[in-house]
């Protein structure tokens, strides 16, 4: 995404939290951007699309921070905590304190199945990247390496979509925390 793109879609959610998104118009959304009404248009024919597309943005961004933050890491579950703030917690308290973060969500759920299988593919890439320091030390049995980063994935998203207070966040990932600790062999 180019900055003016960027722009737009973090100008759009910004209005959807706030206004919620039937109450939003995409006249505001271009006057909110600086842009012009058929740029935006060119640019973005629903308003679902411009969702679409804020969701993806935010998750490529996450993964850069999660690789950069990761970088330096060599404890795993120091590692872990970096991929859940940023899968998880934060968009999770960013969903909370909106007022109309239950409206975008329906919205992200009946999103177009190979565009949601796109946000999926880059978030278990940034887990498969926190997890492959260890990959040869993880005790797998038979589950499969892209198949255990999908379950954290999912783990992540339950906990993301499904909490309804700030303080049950850290409450639901801590046992997933230690069980993927305790699967690592010395």
């Amino acid at each position: 995404m180019n900055e003016r793109e960027i722009k737009i879609v973090e100008t759009a959610l910004q209005l959807f939290s706030h206004y919620g998104v039937k109450k939003t118009t995409m006249s505001e959304i271009a006057t909110a951007a600086g842009v012009a009404r058929q740029t935006l248009y060119n640019a973005y024919d629903c308003k679902e699309q411009l969702i679409y597309d804020a969701v993806e943005h935010h998750v490529r961004k996450s993964a850069r921070l999660i690789s950069k933050e990761c970088s330096e890491l060599d404890d795993l579950g120091a590692r872990l905590d970096v991929a859940f703030r940023h899968l998880s917690a934060k968009p999770c308290e960013m969903m909370l304190q909106m007022p109309h973060g239950e409206e975008i969500l329906q919205i992200v759920e009946g999103i177009d199945k190979n565009k949601k299988r796109n946000i999926v593919r880059i978030c278990n890439q940034a887990i498969g990247s926190v997890l492959e320091p260890f990959r040869d030390r993880l005790a797998l049995g038979s589950v499969d390496f892209d198949d255990l980063c999908e379950f954290i994935r999912m783990s992540f998203d339950q906990i993301r979509t499904k909490t309804e207070e700030k303080e049950q966040i850290d409450r639901s990932y801590a046992p997933l925390r230690k069980l993927l600790e305790n699967s690592v062999q010395a």
